[in-house]
């Protein structure tokens, strides 16, 4: 059986005709080489050349064996081709899933500079209702989602990685508009377009009231903070909406302002445990913890009782 070095010595040795050749391309010494290559014909128990007047010329087992090692060097080089491939991300489909508000804001950032670490990468983007996200998971439809609520799936992992904030979307005509920051107190009467209090941004908006000692009177309630956006731009009262959702382009007729005491609206990855991690998808939660991180955070004022 030969070893790995004495097939690459023969193989140079094919190729390049001579031993002084061989040597110079294997970055050794001639001698050194006539010598390995003596030993290797002692093992075989055939010779591999003759010497006619100072030039190898290969015998017919030599020919033989040099073709069985080109295919196995062939196979070596699809396999390098293979792991250079997977490392560019090329032949893959990353498929990712996000609750509305993330999905038309932070996540395009966090897909194009992870498209930018694998140009051969394809992507699979799909917007998530609260009802979705477990399924598009569980059922492996998905690689990762990044929800503001953690998934309650005995096969998938949910991890805390940001948050953002509640804002309000008030009209530019609004007599508040002109304000930085507000109480809740502030908007307290105003007809408030709101979401469902078993839905995460309504327990979190529920909370905020009830830590402020206002009752929480609903006019409209809607499924999607964009929802809220467009009724306050159409004339349709205030609306409590999520950061992420004020990060997107809206028109002109609606200011977001900064609550004194905002509710925290939390961002989870989540992934099946079930299914395998590759490389890029270590790559994506690198990217998404550091896109959430680098997010601006706003000064939050706690008004102070006076004794």
């Amino acid at each position: 059986m030969l070893t790995l070095r004495q097939i690459e010595i023969f193989r140079a040795i094919m190729i390049a005709k001579t031993v002084s050749a061989a040597a110079q391309m294997l970055g050794t010494s001639q001698p050194g080489l006539s010598r390995m290559l003596g030993h290797m014909e002692d093992k075989l128990r055939f010779r591999l050349f003759d010497r006619t007047r100072g030039r190898l010329v290969p015998t017919h087992e030599a020919r033989v064996l040099f073709d069985e090692i080109e295919h196995v060097y062939k196979g070596f080089e699809d396999l390098n081709h293979v792991i250079k491939r997977l490392a560019k991300g090329e032949d893959r489909t990353f498929r990712v899933g996000a609750s509305p508000s993330l999905g038309h804001s932070v996540v395009p950032q966090m897909l194009a500079r992870l498209t930018a670490n694998y140009p051969g990468l394809t992507i699979q983007f799909d917007i998530l209702s609260v009802e979705q996200a477990a399924d598009y998971l569980a059922l492996q439809r998905g690689d990762y989602a990044l929800t503001a609520f953690p998934l309650d799936h005995p096969n998938i992992l949910s991890s805390r990685i940001g948050a953002g904030r509640m804002v309000c979307a008030v009209p530019s005509s609004h007599p508040l508009a002109d304000r930085e920051r507000i109480s809740v107190a502030d908007i307290a009467g105003e007809q408030l377009q709101s979401f469902r209090p078993d839905t995460p941004h309504g327990r979190i908006i529920a909370d905020m009231f009830a830590g402020a000692g206002q009752e929480l009177e609903v006019a409209t309630y809607i499924r999607f903070a964009e929802t809220a956006v467009a009724f306050v731009a159409n004339g349709m009262g205030v609306a409590l909406v999520d950061s992420f959702t004020a990060m997107q382009a809206h028109a002109e007729t609606v200011r977001f302002l900064e609550f004194e005491e905002p509710g925290v609206l939390p961002v989870y990855m989540n992934r099946n445990l079930e299914s395998p991690r590759a490389i890029i998808g270590e790559t994506f939660e690198e990217i998404a913890r550091s896109v959430l991180l680098a997010l601006p955070r706003p000064q939050i004022i706690t008004t102070k009782a006076i004794t």
